[in-house]
């Protein structure tokens, strides 16, 4: 065989081998694209989302159904009588926000009247269904009417809020079916609130905003039928920052992902990962915190009332600004923070297409104002109006520390958020230091203590050394320290890498569960 040929048979053998490991790589890549994932504060709410994804479903749809699922089996986090904001992030397009969070009734005028602002979860639900969701929602309500209608097992959380809260509860048949409270193991049934999601199913959202479920609620208080009505979801555009060569994309004004943008530049702007004492990172945190929350107190408002620039605020040039005033070796003096309580529940969903969905949802406090309706709980939001840009007025939208968020690496695909009030974009920046910048896995960098400031108050999830103790009370800080695990957030997470693989982690802190397939 001549040497012309010998030459054609080792191209053409190369070009096959070429060929079939494409194919094997194309392969891979195609299987591990099927992968999907849920990642929430319960058990339930993830076998959910799971099958809901196992059954075409998409993750808008898998994340309306986990919403109702949880207003069922967590109805002190978050439901039909509040409201929260879902971040969509498509693979190949824009992402988008939906803020369907509550605002304050037309008759207020500068003056707040009774607490609750109008719900906006189930226009919420509606809109992101018609507008991006796939099955029919009968199929998404239909989970959340089972565990109402059949009850669950109350979990740790579960059972804690309810005997936490029993003045706010006020003996409620449901949660003290005997006088005494449901406790760990009990099952919870709420059949009022099933036949109010049974109604909300067959009719749709004017279920909810218009009829005798709207004058039930304006029974309860200042919130009218006319409020009701009137109301309409908002579809943003999120705000954009970098952290590192990472991008972040997180929820827009009133929203707080500013805020947690801005921490994440500043956390590298500063190197804090070269930084060796843990008293001094803390310290830095605790700088990097004022510094941020300052800015969001003086700014961060409803954009339909009041100017907002959020993607200046995100900006390299501003952040600089803001890394100017990291300039102080000292705590410094007492300063002004929006108060948020601990409630709040927050998830994330990835389908097999690559869509991400990451949704905060909330009644403010733990089973909101507490004034119960038609098996559900109203919100007790108009208590985070505040002065300046957050001032009270008709048909407006409180600020919130709320944050759910969605991280482009060059690994791949991050969907974050948790509860917390207040203590949110620490939780989160926190979190997603340990992973991306001191490469702990999820698992560990959840699992992470935690810390949280309080203006000048430092708020410990475990006992500080005595050294750090005196470094941190040197500097200026007040200790304190939490012994509930609710205290400190509860950060679900999801990463899809560019193999379409998940990785991920649920937060054991209130009692979270995660899955994927």
């Amino acid at each position: 065989m001549s040497k012309k040929n010998i030459l054609k048979i080792v191209i053409a053998i190369v070009l096959v081998s070429s060929l079939f490991l494409a194919g094997q790589t194309l392969w891979k890549r195609t299987i591990g694209a099927q992968d999907y994932g849920v990642s929430s504060s319960n058990p339930i709410a993830t076998k959910v989302g799971m099958n809901v994804l196992k059954n075409g479903g998409n993750a808008v749809d898998a994340a309306i159904a986990i919403s109702y699922t949880l207003n069922v089996v967590e109805p002190y986090g978050s439901g039909i009588g509040g409201g929260g904001g879902m971040l969509i992030s498509p693979p190949d397009k824009k992402a988008t926000f939906l803020d369907y969070r509550e605002e304050a009734p037309q008759k207020i005028d500068g003056e707040r009247e009774g607490n609750s602002g109008v719900p906006g979860f189930v226009a919420g639900m509606a809109y992101a269904h018609d507008k991006y969701g796939s099955l029919n929602m009968n199929e998404l309500l239909n989970p959340a009417i089972h565990y109402a209608k059949e009850g669950f097992k109350i979990n740790e959380p579960l059972s804690f809020a309810i005997q936490e809260h029993e003045k706010k509860l006020d003996n409620r048949e449901a949660f003290y079916p005997d006088g005494d409270p449901l406790k760990q193991g009990d099952v919870l049934k709420q059949p009022e609130l099933a036949e109010t999601l049974e109604k909300i199913r067959d009719e749709g959202a004017s279920a909810f905003y218009k009829g005798s479920i709207a004058e039930d609620i304006e029974e309860e208080g200042h919130i009218s039928t006319n409020d009701l009505q009137d109301y309409e979801v908002k579809e943003r555009d999120p705000v954009v920052g970098k952290y590192g060569e990472s991008t972040v994309i997180s929820a827009p004004p009133p929203f707080s992902g500013t805020t947690l943008i801005q921490m994440l530049m500043m956390m590298d702007d500063a190197n804090l990962a070269s930084i060796k004492s843990d008293s001094l990172f803390t310290h830095y945190m605790g700088q990097i915190t004022k510094v941020a929350y300052k800015d969001r107190i003086e700014k961060l408002a409803d954009p339909e009332f009041e100017n907002q620039y959020a993607q200046d605020w995100t900006s390299s040039q501003y952040v600089n600004l803001l890394n100017r005033q990291l300039n102080s070796t000292n705590a410094g003096e007492q300063y002004e923070v929006d108060k948020e309580h601990e409630s709040t529940t927050h998830f994330v969903v990835m389908d097999k297409e690559g869509t991400v969905v990451s949704t905060t949802n909330t009644l403010s406090d733990f089973f909101g104002s507490g004034d119960y309706t038609n098996g559900f709980f109203l919100n007790n939001q108009l208590q985070n109006f505040g002065d300046g840009v957050n001032r009270i007025e008709s048909g407006k939208r409180p600020r919130t520390f709320m944050a759910p968020t969605v991280v482009k690496t060059e690994e791949g695909t991050i969907g974050i958020g948790s509860p917390g009030g207040d203590r949110i974009p620490q939780m989160v920046a926190q979190v997603l230091y340990y992973h991306m910048r001191e490469g702990k896995s999820w698992s560990d960098a959840v699992k992470h203590k935690r810390f949280a400031f309080d203006s000048i108050t430092l708020e410990e999830e475990s006992s500080l050394t005595k050294r750090e103790s005196a470094a941190l009370k040197s500097y200026g800080y007040k200790l304190g320290k939490s012994d509930n695990p609710m205290h400190f957030g509860s950060v679900q997470v999801l990463q899809k890498d560019e193999d379409g693989h998940i990785i991920g982690e649920a937060d054991a802190r209130r009692g979270g569960n995660w899955a994927k397939k």
